[in-house]
């Protein structure tokens, strides 16, 4: 496949240097929000076993985000991929239909800190990664009961090992193509249900790229047109090569992706948006009788009233627009046990419908609509519609916002000082020597 080849020499040839200077600053941003979802994810406590599982079995060079302790780069990758999923606040893409930043930045920051490289690798590496993820991503329609954290995400940790590597195009070609026969079989259901088997998907996926560039490093090769054996045909309905390499060097894609300031699937986000206007604009939660939701094709299939997990919340629209007009906020602590079960939010969760609306159908993947419509107790009704979401492209999150976000997550897991020390040292990472030291900031005390 030519425009593979293409890709890879993208790849091979990409330094610091040929980096155009917005994409060095839109690459650190990413990276530090991605590492603070890292770090807030951490605090589950599946993941947190998860990560001392890693720390006593696989010990290595890579320090543990938001837990502390070293292993090894691919289970760091693997760990951090989990924690970096697990709240549904990690960036994303819309026309990738997924999240490329988690299979590029854990392994990045994981390899980087393994070999000794200095920021400005550990960021190179991570805009390639990015790169192939997401164009990957485009050119994949994946089929509906397929999620995607499980599926293309392996080709971006492939690219950033083969990088490191210093793989030649054709190497990097074999590997990449090597990686898609270790793409696994992630049910989206698992999501809908609240099965955190889910939140494993982008890790495992992370891991196993990293293998597919040391396995062809010992002589092992992929299948030939693996990437649309794979992508187009088992966990896709179409693959088309073109978007691997259209604007290649030009566009990138990671200016096409959006932050995402809430704890939820970005499906339920415009939702979200439509009742915290409503909110501001004064409307009274106890008086609400029933909610209308109309919205786009995918985001109509959120529908469970009653989520009894915290993945499965965040997957439900109902649960999400009555916790929201409810409690006015969606991050985080709005999918804790004690919300879940609030019988309030349960009570007027039971009382949202979430029907398709065909015509914002349409506007995706560009636009992701949705219209709230409150029906309230004296017969009047109160209404809100958005065609995006806050954190996209033409609605971005501030600077102050981004920072707020970060901090909330980290704060926890390392205090005040050191997460606005990580803040920092995130966003001038091209500078620094190593990632000994934000890795060591964002390491708990107890476990230092």
């Amino acid at each position: 496949m030519k425009e593979l080849h293409q890709l890879s020499e993208f790849v091979a040839a990409t330094t610091f240097a040929s980096l155009p200077r917005k994409i060095v600053d839109r690459a650190h941003e990413v990276i530090r929000d991605t590492v603070g979802v890292i770090v807030g994810g951490m605090a589950e406590p599946e993941v947190s076993a998860l990560a001392g599982y890693a720390a006593r079995t696989a010990p290595g060079p890579a320090g543990l985000f938001g837990y502390g302790g070293q292993t090894a780069a691919g289970w760091a990758a693997l760990v951090h991929g989990t924690a970096g999923t697990s709240l549904e606040m990690d960036e994303g893409h819309a026309f990738a239909r997924g999240h490329a930043a988690i299979h590029a930045a854990a392994p990045a920051m994981a390899l980087a800190q393994a070999n000794g490289a200095g920021g400005a690798e550990a960021v190179t590496a991570f805009v390639v990664g990015y790169e192939v993820a997401a164009r990957a991503g485009v050119a994949t329609r994946l089929r509906p009961p397929v999620h995607p954290f499980g599926a293309w995400g392996v080709l971006g940790a492939a690219a950033v090992a083969a990088w490191f590597k210093a793989f030649d195009p054709g190497a990097i070609a074999g590997t990449l193509e090597l990686a898609a026969s270790y793409a696994i079989a992630p049910s989206f259901n698992a999501a809908y249900q609240g099965a955190n088997v889910r939140n494993t998907y982008a890790g495992l996926v992370n891991r196993l790229g990293m293998l597919a560039a040391d396995f062809y490093e010992l002589g092992f090769r992929g299948e030939r047109g693996g990437l649309d054996t794979t992508f187009g045909q088992i966990l896709g309905q179409s693959f088309e090569p073109r978007a691997l390499v259209e604007g290649l060097g030009r566009d990138y894609e990671m200016m096409r992706g959006y932050f995402k300031p809430y704890s939820g699937c970005r499906y339920t986000h415009a939702a979200i948006d439509a009742v915290l206007a409503l909110r501001a604009d004064g409307v009274d939660p106890a008086r609400v009788e029933r909610v209308e939701v109309e919205t786009y094709d995918i985001a109509a299939r959120l529908s469970d009233p009653a989520p009894q997990t915290p993945l499965a919340g965040r997957f439900s629209t109902p649960y999400v627009v009555a916790a929201t007009l409810l409690r006015g906020d969606a991050g985080p602590q709005s999918f804790r046990p004690e919300v879940l079960h609030d019988a309030r939010v349960l009570d007027l969760a039971k009382r949202v419908t979430v029907r398709e609306e065909p015509s914002f159908t349409a506007m995706t993947p560009a636009r992701r609509p949705a219209r709230v419509r409150l029906h309230m107790a004296d017969g009047s009704q109160r209404e809100a519609m958005v065609t995006g979401s806050r954190g996209d492209p033409d609605q971005p999150m501030s600077d102050l916002e981004l920072r707020s976000k970060f901090e909330d997550l980290v704060r926890p897991a390392v205090g005040a000082e050191a997460a606005a020390a990580a803040w920092d040292r995130l966003g001038r990472l091209a500078a620094l020597p190593g990632i000994d030291e934000v890795a060591s900031l964002l390491a708990p005390a107890a476990r230092t």
